[in-house]
């Protein structure tokens, strides 16, 4: 469930909705999944897939900073770390990843491949029996739906949404067809991500954009509560005995009240300079077809903000191992006051304290975490008035901006053979994962993140066979032709992400 937040997942199941995860908890383990920092699609799938945290596996956004690598979109060849199906094919064990983000460009695996966001809209699925499969039945298959439009008939739109989540699943029965001796299915459902974006202001009668009540978020997560209660039957009918079934959600999705446009603040503050800009451009620094941060003069510049989620370089020519300006930069960010309350917004966290491993220089000096998580840090190139704005509306001159963005806690929950019945202990990691799936199928690697050992039954569990998996240098290069950029970045910004 992509997306997913923990606290309207425990809400909506305190009023008896979603079935599937109220059986799974009841009968399992339930709780809270820490994201990554930044809680975003490509940083927190990367942990999911290798178990290693940003500074191995050296993905911090959609974009890398070409101030600190090649300046490229992101994809999984520029990831470093030894993908989960790699590991299960080398032990022997058949898998099938469906539409999970950051899976492009394919790479032919001991089973069925289908690429998820993050990559071509139109996924490409290996081997080629299951491509022609696939397509024969789905011949506009999509990774996820594109909200290009959304507001001009919300309704139809979110029917799209549950029809999207509906045909993923029928692709997953495909898959379990064609591999009869699958062991493990592994699929993401992006159109609960794509609705907590789009909808929040209409659950929430807070939000500052609230116009009408509506369901449409519920709407899409029962959707996709549905799909999995429907899979676990056929897997239950195709192979016989009872599966082991793992839902998570990659972060989770807050509502988004105030808007903190990073950028300002830093240029206020005397970190941040731009290059002179003409009297006749109203709006923007640069138009987007120009390198990233073209507007900004680095020569003068000491400290910046670019990515998602309130990421904080310093700029070269501050020097990245000025301890002192470090220092003053993140006490200065960490009395900003929040507008209502007056209490301090942000809880200010370096990459060092964050972040482990050989590709820690690529990452940003500081982190914003807010306190409130209805304030969203935002890096936009745009010439905002003042750094504070409550975010009141979402469609001007026919651009949207989004009333939900992500949060950290996701959802974990697990129920059938290996399972234990409890909770989730608190402060478990999405890079955790991998492991916990190796455990449960009696595997081990050597991965940073331990299994979830709290949750995996001791009695009837099978000793543990260690397996190893040839590890790929990461691409300098970017895997995508100069038209796949442009058209990933489109449909990035159309979700507010670039």
């Amino acid at each position: 469930m992509d997306g997913a937040d923990f606290d309207l997942v425990r809400d909506l199941l305190a009023q008896g909705k979603l079935p599937t995860l109220s059986r799974l908890s009841r009968e399992g383990a339930f709780g809270p999944l820490r994201s990554t920092v930044p809680p975003l699609t490509p940083v927190a799938w990367s942990s999911f897939l290798t178990g290693l945290n940003p500074g191995s596996h050296g993905i911090f956004g959609f974009s890398a900073n070409p101030h600190r690598a090649a300046s490229r979109l992101e994809s999984a060849a520029n990831r470093a770390g030894v993908p989960l199906w790699r590991f299960l094919g080398r032990a022997g064990i058949r898998s099938a990843f469906i539409t999970v983000p950051f899976t492009y460009p394919p790479e032919p695996m001991a089973g069925v491949l289908v690429t998820g966001w993050g990559g071509p809209q139109r996924p490409e699925i290996l081997p080629a029996i299951a491509r022609d499969r696939i397509f024969a039945a789905h011949p506009d298959l999509v990774t996820a739906q594109s909200p290009t439009g959304w507001w001009k008939e919300l309704d139809a739109f979110t029917r799209k949404l549950i029809d999207h989540v509906d045909e993923i699943a029928d692709v997953c029965l495909l898959a379990m067809e064609l591999e009869p001796e699958l062991g493990l299915l592994c699929v993401d459902f992006m159109s609960t991500d794509i609705a907590g974006h789009l909808t929040w202001h209409r659950l929430d009668p807070t939000h500052p954009a609230h116009d009408a009540p509506g369901d449409e978020l519920i709407r899409v997560y029962e959707a996709v509560d549905r799909a999995c209660g429907e899979l676990i039957e056929q897997a239950i009918w195709l192979y016989g005995e009872e599966p082991t079934v793992v839902v998570l959600s990659d972060h989770g999705m807050k509502p988004t009240h105030w808007l903190f446009r990073t950028n300002r603040w830093l240029e206020e503050a005397g970190y941040l300079r731009y290059q002179p800009v003409p009297s006749a451009r109203p709006a923007k620094r640069r138009t987007r077809d120009e390198p990233a941060r073209a507007e900004i003069d680095f020569d003068r510049t000491r400290a910046y903000s670019v990515g998602y989620g309130g990421q904080i370089y310093l700029a070269a020519g501050a020097g990245e191992a000025d301890a002192g300006l470090l220092a003053e930069l993140a006490a200065a960010l960490a009395g900003i006051a929040h507008p209502e309350t007056r209490e301090p917004v942000f809880e200010v966290r370096t990459k060092h304290e964050l972040y482990r491993g050989p590709l820690l220089d690529r990452a940003p000096e500081l982190f914003l975490l807010p306190r409130d998580e209805r304030v969203h840090a935002d890096s936009s190139r745009q010439l905002w008035r003042e750094p504070f704005q409550r975010h009141e509306r979402l469609v001007v001159r026919g651009s949207t901006n989004y009333s939900g963005q992500h949060a950290l806690t996701g959802i974990l929950a697990a129920a059938g053979p290996g399972i234990r019945r409890g909770e989730i202990p608190e402060g478990t990691e999405i890079a955790s994962v991998p492991a916990t799936l190796l455990a449960l199928l009696g595997l081990s690697a050597r991965l940073e993140a331990a299994p979830i050992e709290t949750i995996l039954a001791a009695r009837g569990a099978p000793e543990r066979r260690a397996v190893a998996a040839e590890t790929s240098a990461p691409a300098e290069a970017s895997a995508y032709s100069r038209e796949e950029e442009e058209e990933m970045i489109r449909r990035l910004r159309e979700l507010g992400y670039e």
